[in-house]
């Protein structure tokens, strides 16, 4: 299963986000719900890394995988 059945698509460039990333601004940056973030998480889908117990996402990490989801 691909990117594309979990959330939108991302043409974004890595020059208008911020270095790492929350659950919610990846979920805006994917137009997808928060839930489907995590569940990403918890399936070990998306990289990411915990920091003092929360989720982060590097935004370079992210645009460099949604393009290989595709």
């Amino acid at each position: 299963m691909n990117i594309n059945s979990y959330c939108a698509e991302v043409s974004l460039s890595n020059e208008s986000l911020p270095r790492f990333l929350k659950v919610n601004e990846v979920a805006a940056l994917l137009h997808c719900k928060r839930r489907t973030i995590y569940d990403m998480v918890e399936q070990g889908r998306i990289p990411h890394r915990k920091v003092g117990g929360r989720l982060l996402f590097d935004a370079d990490e992210i645009i460099e995988w949604t393009k290989q989801k595709r």
